[in-house]
């Protein structure tokens, strides 16, 4: 019972540290925005999120070459794309980080798939090994709870950065600049360049249509390659094919059919997957809170736990994996509108999507160039919002090697694929590599993290406040600690040793010991205890004894800690104190 009662407060919505709306944002988490206008943002990310569509018909074309079975695998595909934007949106209960993020089928699985093809696995075989994939990651979640230590801010922007990198690379791999790819005509790139300077020229324009700078750069690129005549030759064959309405036919998962090394391939790339899931939602997190210096890990953990019972549903009806879809959170960030009522509406389109596949084959054969220029444009803004995610805190040796191994390893497979594709699938991905290199980069240097200072006081000593003050500056200097953790060091030790003067101590011990997100600050001293911090501080303790403005000073230096203890032990008594880095 106390095992379920952890788990139970772990989840809790009312762990979560409070938002603050960013100034400038459109519409907030909240906001009631308008229908029609959130109808056509809905309209852009379900736009941005269709060219992703073509991931899901990379491992059906691996699983089966009929046509008809991959339009099915895709249709199935969108559906748990859906199920898995509506777990997150919710707002209530212990599934679903509560974000508005927008879903995708996950990257971080195409090479699982590629080697479930190359054994003979079947859609019924690879299902099962998702299935078995889902209730992992599932569980995995609960192990998430330390999340600062496991996927700090450094890695996760690795992981955004590298989802940008990925994004890139897909969009070079539609316009077929890849090897072994059909280089583009000249009329193909006119279409790509003008596609993109149009969501550029919009986007900066200051209109209404600014928010939908994609969605009018793509329908422009649309409409140009069409006058250019570069759209697919069998569009129209494909499209006129497609029904309009069709229930998806879910495929059971065949446990029989299953291999252990696709297996163990989809259990590897969970890590990867895992990461970029975090990362979604910390993109999201940090743009919809002007407070944010760190991840809020109840809200992750949710929404991990929604990641994995929705990859076990993909599981459970045949469908590929879903995962966040980042270039459209991206989408989001740029333009300031994170209402959760556009991602619902989007939710509801895609279901619609998944139950017309001519709608879908709509989406799949738009032209090369549209596409490319989409993922072109938005990964920029990823790439960003990664970079700024690795530099919330100061680059020391370590951190920065952390960042330098995890982007080398994963440019490396994206310069060089060849390689990684023919001997570990898995990690034949930059995001699965360069996430995998910097997790286990960052858990193995952790414990080279802790550091320790010491300092001797006489509290008594005019310039004891003074040295006081120095000495935690350098110190937090040296430890290449937030400006903010730093402020809060120096503030809380004057603050203490005042207190301390004018209760006579001679002397005084200080320690610090940084870890890996915490400064740990403790005081010994020969002597009585000092007062409880004043549990409803008001400025008229000042003017009271000197208990009430002991009191008042103890609340003033650790009002912002994360924990305040005191220890008596004979004649001394000592102070620790927990500040969050």
């Amino acid at each position: 019972m106390s095992l379920l009662t952890a788990l139970s407060d772990s989840l809790a919505r009312g762990a979560d540290r409070p938002m603050q709306r960013p100034a400038g944002l459109v519409y907030w988490l909240d906001t009631p925005s308008p229908l029609v206008p959130s109808f056509w943002l809905a309209m852009q990310h379900v736009a941005v999120q269709s060219v992703y569509f073509v991931l899901a018909a990379a491992p059906a074309a691996a699983l089966s070459p009929d046509p008809a079975e991959a339009t099915r695998f895709l249709c199935l595909s969108i559906l748990a794309v859906a199920l898995w934007q509506a777990l997150q949106l919710l707002t209530r209960g212990p599934v679903g980080s509560g974000y508005p993020v927008p879903a995708t089928h996950a990257p971080a699985m195409l090479g699982a798939y590629a080697a479930a093809g190359a054994a003979g696995v079947g859609f019924g075989g690879a299902a099962a090994m998702v299935l078995i994939a889902g209730i992992v990651a599932s569980l995995l979640s609960f192990a998430m709870r330390r999340l600062r230590v496991l996927i700090p801010n450094e890695v996760a922007g690795v992981v955004v950065m590298l989802i940008g990198v990925s994004l890139i690379l897909l969009g070079t791999q539609i316009l077929g600049l890849q090897p072994g790819r059909t280089e583009p005509g000249p009329l193909a790139v006119v279409v790509l360049l003008a596609s993109i300077a149009v969501m550029a020229l919009v986007a900066l324009s200051g209109t209404k249509l600014a928010r939908l700078a994609v969605l009018v750069g793509a329908a422009f690129g649309v409409a140009l390659a069409i006058a250019l005549g570069e759209v697919p030759e069998n569009a129209a064959a494909v499209v006129a094919a497609s029904p309009w309405i069709a229930l998806p036919q879910p495929w059971l998962p065949d446990f029989g059919d299953m291999q252990p090394a696709p297996l163990a391939a989809f259990l590897l790339a969970l890590v990867a997957a895992k990461a970029s899931a975090a990362g979604g939602f910390l993109m999201i997190q940090r743009a919809a809170d002007a407070g944010w210096t760190r991840p809020d890990p109840p809200a992750v953990q949710r929404g991990l736990l929604a990641n994995g019972l929705s990859i076990v549903a993909a599981g459970a009806i045949g469908a590929a994996a879903p995962g966040p879809a980042t270039a459209a959170a991206g989408l989001s960030v740029a333009t300031g509108t994170l209402a959760r009522r556009i991602v619902w509406i989007g939710t509801v389109i895609l279901v619609l999507a998944a139950f017309c596949p001519k709608i879908v084959a709509l989406f799949v054969m738009a032209p090369a160039a549209v596409k490319a220029a989409t993922l072109i444009y938005v990964s920029g803004f990823i790439v960003v919002q990664g970079a700024q995610l690795a530099t919330v805190r100061l680059l020391d040796t370590r951190r920065s090697m952390v960042v330098a191994l995890g982007m080398g390893a994963g440019i490396t497979a994206a310069v060089a694929p060849a390689a990684f594709a023919a001997h570990v699938p898995a990690l034949a991905s930059p995001l699965a590599l360069g996430a995998m290199i910097a997790f286990l980069a960052n858990l193995a240097t952790m414990p080279m993290v802790t550091q320790r200072a010491e300092l001797r006081l006489s509290p008594a000593d005019e310039m004891a406040g003074r040295e006081a003050s120095e000495w935690a500056a350098a110190t937090a200097r040296g430890w290449g600690l937030r400006p903010q953790s730093a402020r809060q060091m120096e503030r809380a030790l004057v603050e203490l040793t005042e207190v301390l003067a004018g209760r006579g101590v001679a002397e005084v011990t200080v320690a610090a010991r940084r870890g890996e997100d915490r400064v740990e600050l403790s005081l010994a001293w020969q002597g009585a205890p000092l007062p409880e911090a004043s549990a409803r501080p008001e400025a008229e303790d000042l003017l009271g004894d000197d208990t009430a403005r002991d009191a008042f000073a103890v609340w003033l230096a650790t009002r912002e800690a994360l924990s305040f203890g005191q220890r008596p032990a004979a004649d001394r008594c000592e102070a620790r104190l927990v500040l969050e880095d």
